[in-house]
């Protein structure tokens, strides 16, 4: 009888020994898990920020066609004042200045509806934990808006650029 008793006591815990072992095969599991997680939100960042970057080259795709198609064409030099109007086009989204050396939708226009590029691609930065800036040039969109142009994690459009307007990803941050 006092035997049974023992046996029944050893079989109730675990050892030492065992749990141990437990911890050092969790603890290696998760050296080998941690940094391919780590990978995979940097490559989700890189993603994302390439799919506004896609969407930002269709959109100038389709308004330089809008604009060509309307009869308008680069000038030599800056209309100014009333004549911007000349360069508005009408679009899904509504009525904006497209610029007056490349035909591109300005970052953020000033005639019309004034829209943003923002505003053409459809984007909800803050449900994507994206950060943005928008000036009449440019329009930055990404997890990290350097002070530093070419550092960090974003896509830059500069809608000014000649002879064409041009969309750039830094990823380095990512």
């Amino acid at each position: 009888m006092e035997r049974s008793c023992n046996n029944a006591r050893r079989a109730v815990g675990f050892t030492l020994v065992e749990l141990v072992l437990v911890i050092v095969i969790l603890g290696v599991l998760v050296a080998v898990a941690l940094p391919r997680f780590v990978s995979l939100s940097s490559s989700a960042r890189t993603a994302t920020v390439e799919s506004v970057a896609g969407a930002m080259n269709s959109t100038v795709g389709i308004v330089r066609s809008k604009a060509y198609v309307s009869g308008l064409s680069p000038a030599a030099t800056n209309p100014g004042g009333s004549q911007q109007s000349d360069f508005v086009i009408e679009t899904e989204v509504g009525r904006s200045e497209v610029d007056w050396r490349n035909l591109c939708p300005e970052s953020r226009a000033e005639v019309a509806d004034a829209l943003t590029m923002l505003n053409y691609i459809s984007l909800q930065a803050s449900s994507a934990g994206l950060k943005t800036t928008v000036d009449n040039r440019y329009t930055r969109v990404g997890f990290t808006l350097p002070t530093d142009p070419g550092l960090g994690c974003y896509v830059e459009y500069d809608s000014f650029g000649f002879p064409e307007c041009t969309v750039t990803t830094f990823l380095s941050g990512c």
